[in-house]
Order: structure tokens, then C-alpha cells, then sequence
């Protein structure tokens, strides 16, 4: 072997041949980390997450008016357009598929421009919380008895594909 056995800075009983790739140092299995440029030292690495993945309360702040504001016009437009049914016909479940990809795309989107392109999991939440007050503003603006919100199939396949569709968009 052409490589000297050595001794891992940080655990100095155990030896190696692995070396940082950054600065040279001496590091054991346990202390390495993988990086896009190879294998490093714990300080050489120092991954941080990207930028759209962190979240301040200003984004929060930001992110939640929007959702509600963006689902309180969803809610408002899915009344008029698709009220509530207990029958559901192929084509009335192919227009809910349509809605609820809009529906749930619009109100990710919405988060996305408040918040300057910030997502991850917070901001997924945030979205399904504006998909879930879209759904039930959707009920409220028919003024329908409460008691025939549990029929409408068709509104319950729209807002199941919202949900999936606003969390994908925000991962």
C-alpha cells in the first residue's frame, strides 16, 4: 500500500487511511462525511440546508394570509362551479379531478409567490390547512343543511386531490 496508516484526528484510538479531501486530516468511518466533492472532515463539510428550505417567521407570516386568501376565492368559485352532490357520474368525478388539481396548484402557488419560492414541509402544512378551509368555505357558501356535507362524493374526490396536489408542489 502506498497510503500510511494513521490515527483518526477526533478518535485517536482508532486507525485509518482515510484522509479529508479538503484539508488532509485523518478521519475514521465514523467522522466521515459524504459530500457532491467527496469525502470530507465533519468541520470541511458543514452542509447547510438550501435557502428554500429555510423558513423564517416572516415566511410564515407571509405564507399563511395567502393560503386563506387564496382558498377563501377557491371556496367561493368550487360553490358556484361545483356544489355539493350525493350522485357522482364519471364525468362530474373527471371534473373533480380537474378542480382539485387546480385547486390544490393554486393555493401551493400562492404560498410559493408570498413567500419567494420557500417550501418543505412547514409550507406543506401551511397549504393543506388553506386546501382544508377552501373545502369547507366550498360547503359553507352553498348554504346547504350541514347534514348533507357528509353525501358529496364529488366534493370529497376534489378535496383529496387537492391535498396531494398541493403537497406534492411544495416539496
Amino acid at each position: 500500500m502506498n497510503e500510511a496508516l494513521t490515527y483518526c484526528e477526533r478518535h485517536p484510538g482508532t486507525e485509518t487511511y482515510i484522509t479529508c479531501g479538503r484539508c488532509g486530516v485523518a478521519i475514521c468511518p465514523q467522522c466521515m462525511v459524504h459530500t457532491p466533492g467527496g469525502i470530507r472532515c465533519p468541520h470541511c463539510a458543514q452542509l447547510r440546508r438550501p435557502p428554500m428550505y429555510e423558513i423564517s417567521l416572516r415566511d410564515y407570516l407571509r405564507a399563511v394570509p395567502a393560503a386563506l386568501s387564496a382558498a377563501i376565492a377557491i371556496g367561493f368559485v368550487g360553490a358556484l362551479l361545483l356544489p355539493p352532490r350525493s350522485n357522482a357520474g364519471i364525468f362530474l368525478l373527471a371534473i373533480a379531478l380537474i378542480a382539485g388539481l387546480g385547486a390544490g396548484a393554486g393555493i401551493a402557488e400562492a404560498i410559493t409567490r408570498a413567500t419567494n419560492r420557500k417550501r418543505g414541509r412547514a409550507m406543506q402544512l401551511v397549504a393543506l390547512g388553506g386546501v382544508m378551509v377552501a373545502g369547507v368555505l366550498r360547503l359553507v357558501f352553498t348554504g346547504l343543511d350541514p347534514a348533507l356535507w357528509v353525501q358529496d362524493i364529488v366534493g370529497g374526490f376534489a378535496l383529496a386531490v387537492a391535498l396531494v396536489s398541493a403537497w406534492g408542489r411544495l416539496r
